[in-house]
């Protein structure tokens, strides 16, 4: 009666394993096709656009350094956000570069000042923003300062001769394909 017994549980435990592979494999073969699925739920506007409207923040340390960094006394270690980690500043930008890092603590004066921080920079700030949408602008509203940065769809550059340097510039985007692409022009040096 024993032995019988010990067949049966060898027999539900054999069962069981079998079902528990089959789920197994099924719920891969969903996670398989998951990023097929996920690249058409992607929300666009009535003329096909991608949408970009929401709350948004960006979870890097890109506000200290927008490179690989080490960590150092008030800046966090991190990854950056360049893509190969190496910008090809020219001899004038790295030198200014250097001059920003060793004046950092007196010179930066963003956050305890209250001063905008411009772009990318004021996306990159450990701050939830907002973009609002439409087929002629974009606005991003960020917490930070209240700061508003609108990107003009459909505009070209105003004159420059007629135009202000400001803190975060003035933005003029269009699209190449389902890539937002983005010129900016007249910042102050402020930032």
């Amino acid at each position: 009666m024993e032995n019988r017994m010990g067949k049966r549980r060898l027999r539900a435990m054999n069962i069981g394993g079998v079902a528990a592979v089959a789920i197994l494999l099924s719920v891969m073969q969903v996670q398989a096709q998951a990023p097929a699925a996920a690249k058409s739920t992607v929300h666009r506007l009535a003329d096909g656009k991608p949408d970009f409207s929401g709350i948004w923040e960006a979870l890097n340390t890109a506000s200290w350094d927008i490179q690989d960094h080490n960590g150092q006394m008030g800046i966090p270690p991190g990854q950056g956000v360049v893509e190969g980690n190496e910008i090809p500043y020219q001899p004038w930008a790295l030198a200014k570069k250097k001059e920003n890092f060793a004046n950092r603590e007196t010179a930066d004066q963003t956050e305890a000042n209250c001063y905008l921080p411009g772009v990318p920079r004021a996306t990159y700030m450990p701050y939830p923003f907002q973009i609002s949408q439409s087929a002629k602008a974009m606005a991003f509203s960020y917490e930070f300062d209240h700061a508003l940065r609108v990107i003009h769809m459909e505009d070209q550059h105003p004159d420059p001769n007629g135009f202000l340097d400001t803190w975060m510039g003035d933005s003029r985007g269009h699209w190449e394909g389902d890539s937002l692409v983005i010129d900016l022009k007249n910042f102050n040096d402020q930032t």
